[in-house]
């Protein structure tokens, strides 16, 4: 049965590898992707609103405020310690940009499952703290939907990205961010970069001894960190 285990786990995280994180959106995108779009809010207190996204303030990679039509024609305004999570419904072309943009590269578009990412039917909106805010909630784009029961991947405000290769304004192989920030179990932030990913690997990883086991003695490359989440996700509940 372990053996089993095992052989799962590096199959699903292999089969995930080509499967990367969404892009977030940036300020200039959300007149673009997201107004006047069906929304979702499910407030602090448990209550859920429906209406119409009316636009937001984005300041550093999340959303600072935003304002929704309610059903009832009332327009309402909310903040981040407001809400839990604020679900967008996705127009066609956000779901093109999430196909184009979390699949950097001709390589990995031919190994992504097209129908996996084109039925995100919702642009999520998070609240989490922030690594270095020890207590302000911040709301942000969660970039793992559908694999985030374990472990929920933000965007980094400050991050880099590693470069990639064109020719003819196509690109061939994609860069991805050098950092990102985890959530696990609604705690705070924790930034992991490309640097030292390799080193805290098992720290990450930690509560899921059947993972570490399976990914020891191999190569542990940032450019896997989507399939180690989703393998995380996917085993070790």
């Amino acid at each position: 049965m372990k053996n089993f285990i095992l052989i799962m786990l590096v199959c699903i995280s292999s089969a995930a590898m080509a499967q990367g994180f969404i892009t977030p959106l940036d300020a200039d995108d959300m007149p673009i992707f997201a107004n006047n779009k069906e929304c979702i809010v499910k407030l602090a207190s448990g209550e859920e609103v429906t209406g119409k996204f009316l636009g937001g303030t984005m300041v550093n990679g999340y959303l600072s405020n935003f304002n929704i039509r309610l059903d009832n024609g009332e327009k309402a305004k909310f903040k981040p310690e407001d809400v839990e999570r604020l679900s967008i419904k996705a127009s066609k072309m956000a779901k093109l940009a999430m196909m184009a943009e979390s699949t950097g590269s001709i390589k990995e578009m031919t190994n992504t499952n097209f129908d996996e990412i084109v039925n995100r039917e919702y642009l999520i909106f998070e609240t989490a703290m922030r690594h270095n805010k020890a207590s302000k909630l911040r709301l942000m784009q969660l970039l793992n939907p559908g694999f985030d029961s374990q472990i929920k991947v933000f965007a980094d405000p400050n991050a880099k990205e590693t470069t990639g290769v064109g020719v003819a304004g196509v690109k061939l192989t994609g860069g991805i961010d050098k950092s990102y920030l985890f959530v696990q179990n609604n705690e705070k932030a924790v930034l992991v970069k490309k640097g030292s990913y390799k080193k805290n690997f098992e720290e990450l990883y930690a509560k899921c001894p059947a993972m570490l086991q399976a990914f020891e003695g191999e190569k542990i490359k940032w450019a896997d960190v989507a399939g180690h989440v989703f393998a995380f996700d996917q085993v070790c509940k």
